[in-house]
């Protein structure tokens, strides 16, 4: 047997080991909403830049939110945008009382753009809770009701289901709606098993108390990205974390337009993987495996000796990975194109190995 061999064997088994561990953890989770019997003050903050396109749509919905008024407050960021993200902002301050903005121009020097942004909106807001999402997101009507009826004694975070908005019916627009399914899939399965190992910035709420307890970001301030893992992962260690079911909490997202940002935003996230060491082992392990076995996977087409054994063993990680995928699109309601779901499978091989190297010496941006 080759080494090459060996180590695709060897972590091809971890990796199924971990899928089975995400499927059964989809498995265990409970339909969580709760009646609302107290209604704490809330915070909403947003990080924005360059979101003329998108902006107006995530306030409108923000702006009929069946949760209180009197209790709820919306922070708009703007980081120093170019457009008129600025004049869309303004235009909701001025006729609802309870939204308000603050203008970022100039790049701080201690923090990362969008850490910079968010701490700067949180530190003008005054809720119990802290709810964040993204310029580019549409939120139902019971969003905000949704994650905060979660919120029991000892919880410290509540995790929101975020997926692509498929409406564009592109072929790109459905390639993301799956590799970001697949990672609302395991960030779910490991929180079935009380693991809290992610979320997303895009439907994150939390206490204002945690918030502080962590020092904010100050910790992972010039990370430019992360901002939602390093909340999750920090807030778990002392508080329950939890992860919000159902659809009435459910997020849209828009889908990048092009290849190259679809690149440059995945690349940004694996750039986590710099401060990793520092926080949950497991989850480090896990994307250790998921990177050697594609790693490996890839390798093995060039190796002669090693060729006749992939069919079997790609179709042996394909098969585990429809099991995580399948489990994830019934529990959430998501719909998976099948033949893209193929492509995305055969050519995670690729993918993984490339994003995940060039994270760790990549160069990328926030925004444009």
């Amino acid at each position: 047997m080759s080494f090459l061999l060996f180590v695709l064997l060897f972590s091809l088994a971890f990796y199924i080991c971990f899928t089975i561990y995400f499927w059964t953890g989809l498995k265990r989770l409970k339909s969580n909403q709760n009646i609302l019997e107290y209604y704490p003050p809330v915070s909403i903050v947003v990080a924005a830049r360059n979101e003329e396109l998108f902006l107006p749509r995530l306030l409108s919905a923000l702006a009929k939110q069946d949760y209180p008024v009197d209790k709820l407050e919306i922070i708009i960021a703007d980081d120093r945008s170019t457009d008129k993200t600025w004049e869309c902002i303004k235009n909701h301050t001025n006729q609802f009382p309870h939204f308000s903005g603050v203008r970022i121009t100039e790049r701080s020097d201690n923090m990362s753009p969008k850490k910079n942004a968010l701490s700067r909106a949180i530190h003008l807001s005054s809720g119990d809770i802290i709810i964040s999402t993204d310029a580019d997101c549409l939120v139902p009507e019971t969003w905000i009701s949704s994650m905060v009826s979660l919120f029991e004694k000892n919880t410290g975070i509540v995790v929101g289901y975020s997926e692509i908005d498929q409406s564009q019916k592109s072929f790109l627009c459905h390639y993301q709606a799956v590799d970001f399914l697949a990672l609302m899939s395991a960030n779910a399965g490991s929180l079935g098993w009380r693991n809290a190992w992610s979320g997303s910035g895009q439907n994150l709420a939390y206490r204002r108390s945690d918030f502080d307890r962590i020092k904010g970001f100050i910790p992972v301030a010039h990370q430019v990205s992360g901002d939602d893992m390093y909340l999750v992962q920090s807030i778990a260690k002392k508080h329950t974390a939890t992860f919000n079911t159902s659809k009435e909490g459910f997020v849209k997202t828009s889908p990048v337009l092009s290849i190259k940002q679809y690149l440059n935003q995945r690349i940004r996230w694996a750039s986590n993987a710099r401060k990793l060491p520092n926080q949950n082992v497991f989850f480090l392990f896990f994307l250790f495996s998921a990177f050697l076995c594609n790693t490996s996977l890839f390798l093995g087409f060039f190796s002669s000796s090693m060729f006749s054994f992939l069919p079997v063993l790609l179709g042996i990680k394909i098969f585990f990975d429809a099991l995580v995928i399948q489990a994830g699109s019934t529990k959430f309601n998501t719909p998976v194109n099948i033949l893209t779901f193929i492509v995305w499978s055969l050519f995670q091989p690729v993918y993984i190995p490339f994003i995940g190297l060039s994270g760790l010496i990549g160069k990328f941006r926030w925004k444009a």
